[in-house]
């Protein structure tokens, strides 16, 4: 029987649409704050008491003004440390990170990069992937609408991190190697410093 069948598929395709809607509102949100309000950056944060702590692979920081907590999810946004005013940093490529933690639940399931491809329906996906408890997907559409002046093409992915599911999302200019296999190297890159700032359960 196929998982999308079950109960538990329909909890894991409810939880992972809940986290798409999460991140993109925050996202939304985030790219709406004035110009003139400088952001900060921040070498990581920490959510639901430290159970999962957001940091990004070396010259990303999180962008302090972006920092959102609740019960039910918590986000952060993640940009060259660079571009969110830290002087003297190494260069990084121009993208913009995206990660979201739903609350802790005993239904959590590990992603499904197909399960993962089917919420996102009807945006097409060209790659999907399972690699070592992360899914990867590459989304053909829809970059451009949550970053403006951003390339369609972006990459998505989620894992969970000592029973929360987060989501990871990666944005990036058009015509840059953020929307090819760069993004989705960066994505595997997010997901390795989070896992290995965050403690081991």
């Amino acid at each position: 029987m196929s998982i999308w069948t079950s109960e538990q598929g329909r909890v894991r395709a409810h939880a992972f649409r809940t986290l798409l809607g999460l991140g993109m509102m925050a996202l939304a949100g985030c790219l709406a704050v004035p110009v003139e309000k400088k952001p900060q950056a921040m070498a990581a944060v920490a959510f639901y008491d430290g159970d999962v702590v957001v940091t990004g692979p070396r010259g990303y920081c999180v962008d302090a003004a972006s920092v959102r907590r609740g019960a039910s999810g918590s986000f952060a946004l993640m940009a060259s440390c660079v571009s969110l005013g830290q002087t003297g940093g190494v260069y990084a490529d121009p993208a913009v990170m995206t990660v979201s933690v739903l609350a802790r639940a005993a239904s959590t399931q590990k992603p499904d990069a197909q399960a993962m491809a089917r919420a996102l329906a009807p945006a097409k996906v060209r790659v999907a992937q399972d690699d070592e408890g992360l899914a990867l997907v590459q989304v053909m559409q829809g970059g451009d609408a949550a970053l403006p002046g951003g390339d369609p093409v972006h990459w998505r992915a989620g894992l969970v991190i000592n029973g929360h599911l987060v989501g990871l999302a990666v944005y990036g200019p058009a015509g840059q190697g953020v929307s090819g296999s760069d993004g989705q190297a960066l994505l595997q890159a997010l997901a390795r410093a989070m896992r290995a700032a965050s403690p081991k359960s």
